[in-house]
């Protein structure tokens, strides 16, 4: 039989917070061995705090283990559960943990309480602990912060027999649940090739691992920023990614599951920066922490507005002269702020994937200047209808749509300029749009406008 996971969700939380207030811990047992980690996790989300603790105290520890390290795509969740678990659980379970996700939760209870985090590394066993604090040297950003440091590999010069036995101990050793590939080392552990499982397993028993590795393998610095080995893994097709330190020694690997988390929290930073709303999460409980993450950009917004009030100021007489120059402005400021994002977007979404370059500039401002002053053209002139027909002025018509065109030109400019100088200066680009790029439009379109209008009405301003 075949089900719907997001179907269960709602009723396997439900039956769980009933058996749990009856106090039927058993059946709560029974039920939660029939479910998957990932099934355990959604439901674990729809429980209130007292009901998350008793569900994870009542699971195996492998399955518990699990289940805690997919909440870890759910922040403010887990950071409320790991503030009221014990050192030892806590310590139990993460020893469960495969090494990236063992640092990552580490690196949880760290910023909730040092204390508790060095405590928990107590309890560890010596090697997990070695494990996890060489993973925590690494930016948790980079391809260090990411990775496994259990990879399996073989020597050159071993035989497809002797190699075979080495990764049977190895996995035995490590308790490693899969691998996608074998690398090749030298006896110092330099990457030097790979070799597929498949013809691993089909070649002979006594042929030379060397005469069967491919040299041609594309590897990654632990320092790698997460975002381009995401962008290298879609590139390239690959699964898993080999990692090496800056002595070109193999020291991890960076599977699918980890490149589609990536992937997942660059685009869930981008969202939040183009919305306005920072690095807020969409199940955070803190009205404070989310009111704090969102008022810088309401205050940038505000400034901008305090910006364009006093620009307006300086044409005050003008405008008493000629109050219909007052009707288009809202038109003009949203038309170019809508333009300015459109260009951005395109601009930060090709610089995410790879397909736009910080060496396109001037190729990306041709292209979309001539776009914008294409859609530009079609709205000048639709205005200049309008504002001839509602002002019985044609002058007033073509000034406006004169106006709107010049303005486009320079939403166009700023849209698609100001990403590309960011990252140039290693600044996220996403930063360049939303309130940023809306704010700095407002302000450079009605200054425009009311230049233009003036002059080429020739009133005075005082």
């Amino acid at each position: 039989m075949t089900t719907h996971p997001s179907a269960s969700y709602s009723s396997h939380h439900k039956l769980i917070k009933k058996l749990i207030n009856s106090q039927k811990i058993e059946a709560v047992r029974g039920l939660l061995k029939e479910l998957s980690p990932v099934e355990i996790a959604n439901s674990l989300l729809q429980l209130k705090l007292k009901h998350q603790l008793i569900l994870l105290e009542n699971l195996p520890k492998e399955l518990a283990s699990e289940t805690l390290a997919h909440l870890q795509h759910y922040s403010p969740i887990l950071e409320e559960i790991v503030r009221q678990m014990t050192t030892e659980r806590l310590g139990e379970l993460i020893e469960e943990m495969d090494g990236d996700d063992a640092a990552d939760m580490i690196s949880v209870v760290d910023e909730i309480d040092q204390a508790k985090a060095g405590q928990v590394l107590e309890v560890l066993p010596v090697k997990e602990r070695q494990e996890i604090t060489n993973l925590l040297q690494y930016d948790e950003d980079s391809a260090g912060g990411i990775m496994d440091p259990n990879v399996v590999a073989v020597e050159q010069d071993q035989t497809v027999e002797q190699a075979i036995q080495s990764i049977r101990t190895y996995i035995e050793q490590e308790e490693l649940d899969t691998f996608y590939a074998v690398y090749v080392v030298d006896e110092y552990r330099h990457l030097i090739g790979m070799v597929r499982v498949a013809q691993l397993l089909l070649s002979g028993r006594n042929t030379l691992i060397k005469g069967l590795m491919d040299p041609n393998v594309v590897a990654v610095d632990v320092d790698v920023d997460q975002e381009q080995v995401a962008h290298i893994a879609q590139e390239y097709n690959l699964v898993v990614i080999p990692v090496i330190d800056k002595y070109l020694r193999l020291v991890g690997r960076i599977t699918i599951d980890d490149i589609i988390d990536v992937v997942h929290e660059e685009y869930q930073e981008d969202i939040g920066h183009i919305a306005g709303t920072g690095s807020e999460e969409v199940l955070e409980t803190s009205v404070f922490k989310t009111s704090r993450d969102r008022l810088p950009w309401l205050l940038l917004g505000l400034g901008g507005g305090f910006l364009a009030a006093i620009a307006m100021s300086g044409y005050e007489e003008a405008l008493s002269g000629i109050p219909e120059v007052a009707y288009f402005i809202p038109l003009i400021a949203a038309l170019g702020g809508n333009i300015a994002i459109q260009s951005s977007s395109i601009v930060v979404r090709g610089l995410a994937t790879g397909e736009i370059r910080t060496g396109d500039l001037f190729y990306r401002l041709w292209k979309e200047l001539r776009v914008g002053f294409l859609n530009g053209g079609v709205c000048s002139l639709l205005l200049v209808a309008i504002a001839w027909l509602i002002t019985s002025d044609p002058k007033m018509g073509i000034v406006t749509g004169m106006a709107l065109l010049v303005v486009v030109a320079v939403a166009t400019i700023v849209g698609s300029a100001v990403p590309i100088l960011l990252k140039r200066l290693n600044i996220d680009p996403a930063l360049a749009t939303g309130p940023f790029i809306t704010t700095a439009n407002d302000i450079l379109g009605i200054i425009i406008y009311l230049m233009i209008s003036f002059s080429v009405l020739d009133i005075p301003v005082a």
